[in-house]
């Protein structure tokens, strides 16, 4: 079953966008790559973010992935993503799984992030603390404005209990699994959010078993800093 990290049917999707980060490297080697995480939660849904696959078949390049985007894509020659935006600075247009752009597609990939949080807000948050939080299109989103990079926290954690303990993923998943019956993650925002135009944003896609409740907020220093809880809908 699919939980929130690919599973055997991913294995194809996944072969495939290492194919086409291959057929990229010479086009980035020794140039500065600015990556970028999809915000389209299918995307995480049906694959992980290759981070670790892009260090190695994007060898020989300067790859980057600050909090700023906007400003980071102003010094570096590409962008690297799995989100496609029709722009003249696509490079690989005829790619599947991940997408090449010139630097100066930036401003078109900011449209698209700019869609997604407006759509995620135009609806009634599930929570409010710190970041207001939202559910839609299958996934939990994490929203602050106005945002500056003082407000963006290291990361986000969620902690979600099944209604039925028999649905928690086994080992094969690498995050903690809770001592009450709950399948824990941390979401690093530098790798999973986007800050842009004063806004943060951070998804993570939905479990897809029946849940009692969830609880995500952020901690330092094994301090509590702000949180919020979930009841089941």
């Amino acid at each position: 079953n699919h939980r929130w990290r690919p599973d055997a049917p991913a294995a194809g999707p996944e072969l495939a966008a290492l194919a086409e980060l291959g057929s990229i490297r010479e086009t980035t080697r020794g140039k500065v790559v600015l990556l970028l995480e999809s915000v389209k939660p299918e995307w995480s849904r049906r694959g992980k973010p290759l981070r670790h696959e892009r260090s190695y078949q994007l060898a020989g390049s300067v790859l980057t992935q600050p909090l700023d985007k906007e400003a980071a894509a102003r010094a570096a020659d590409f962008i690297l993503t799995r989100d496609r935006v029709e722009s003249d600075a696509l490079l690989t247009p005829g790619n599947e799984r991940v997408f090449l752009y010139d630097s100066s597609g930036m401003d078109d990939l900011v449209e698209l992030y700019r869609t997604t949080y407006q759509r995620v807000v135009s609806g009634e948050p599930v929570a409010r603390s710190y970041y207001d939080v939202y559910l839609g299109d299958g996934a939990l989103f994490h929203v602050r404005e106005p945002c500056v990079r003082e407000d963006v926290p290291r990361g986000v954690f969620v902690e979600v209990t099944p209604e039925d303990p028999k649905d928690l993923p086994g080992r094969r998943l690498p995050r903690w699994r809770g001592r009450n019956g709950h399948e824990g993650f941390f979401i690093h925002f530098r790798q999973s959010g986007v800050l842009f135009e004063g806004k943060c944003m951070v998804i993570l896609p939905f479990p897809d078993y029946p849940v009692s409740g969830i609880r995500t907020g952020q901690t330092k220093a094994h301090r509590v800093l702000w949180e919020a809880r979930i009841p089941a809908r």
